[in-house]
């Protein structure tokens, strides 16, 4: 793995960066053709990319410090102002808040913009999840001996034992009496959470899904939320709320959200097909 890819005095290019900005032109180049596709406003869809990048950095980097609140009371400024460390989860929370109020003020219907969006937001977060493995950023999960683990011994976050002591003491605990390893071989959870989502990402583009209603939106929050919540017991992260981490109690909100939009879909289907003669009547008129 090669966390900087270029360096050249004060300017480092790292392979971190390059990842999230393949991941973020991707994701404006897919929602840009579904908005043009259903025939809605591109200038909106701009304003919302705005909005998701924004909103996804600072998110981020806010549930990052609640899930590390005591290494923040450390050190607050070096946590602020790292160039690594991000919570995904906190970062789609911020971004929909904005969004939300944005499609609101626009006068737009939420759930049509939402459904028309979310293609962009799988692709996005399939390709920034590989930007973890390919820098090596600590998003690994648990020590591990299966045939597709993986180790980082150059990453942001090494997986050398000499290096990284939480981790060593995690394969203490998991392999008693085994000889801890130079270089720990971890659960590449990043990349299982990307091809859950490519997966996810196709489903959402090649079902005939109708438009409006929610639900494939809805859809992508259970699996996004269902995903996220198996993966994290595989994480490094700390269990510290009921035996939860604090990623797997927003995804269980992502779950419970998904599952009353599904529910109440059909309602909103309903009064679509119930306003779209009215429509046609004012077209010829």
């Amino acid at each position: 793995m090669y966390p900087i890819l270029f360096e050249y005095g004060p300017i480092r290019i790292g392979s971190y960066g390059v990842t999230l900005a393949i991941a973020f032109i991707s994701a404006f180049a897919l929602i840009n053709w579904q908005f043009r596709k259903h025939k809605c406003d591109v200038e909106l869809a701009w304003d919302l990319h705005f909005l998701a990048i924004f909103g996804g950095m600072i998110g981020s980097r806010i549930m990052f410090i609640l899930e590390n609140f005591r290494a923040f009371l450390a050190d607050p400024m070096s946590m602020i102002f790292s160039t690594t460390g991000f919570s995904v989860l906190g970062g789609y929370v911020l971004a929909l808040a904005l969004c939300i109020f944005r499609v609101r003020s626009a006068g737009q219907p939420f759930f049509r913009i939402a459904d028309i969006y979310v293609p962009g937001m799988a692709i996005g977060y399939a390709i920034g999840r590989i930007g973890c493995i390919v820098a090596g950023d600590g998003c690994y999960g648990l020590p591990c001996e299966l045939p597709w683990a993986m180790s980082f011994p150059e990453g942001i976050v090494p997986t050398l034992s000499a290096q990284n002591s939480t981790l060593a003491h995690t394969y203490a605990e998991l392999f008693p009496g085994k000889p801890i390893p130079v270089d720990i071989h971890v659960h590449p959870t990043p990349l299982y959470e990307s091809l859950s989502t490519f997966l996810l990402l196709l489903i959402l583009l090649l079902v005939n899904w109708r438009i409006g209603g929610g639900r494939r939106f809805a859809f992508f929050l259970v699996w996004f939320g269902v995903s996220r919540f198996f993966v994290e017991f595989i994480r490094l992260n700390p269990f510290d709320y009921w035996g939860l981490s604090s990623s797997q109690l927003v995804s269980l909100f992502f779950v419970l959200a998904g599952l009353i939009i599904a529910a109440t879909s059909s309602a909103r289907l309903a009064r679509i097909a119930a306003a779209e003669p009215a429509k046609e009547l004012q077209a010829q008129d």
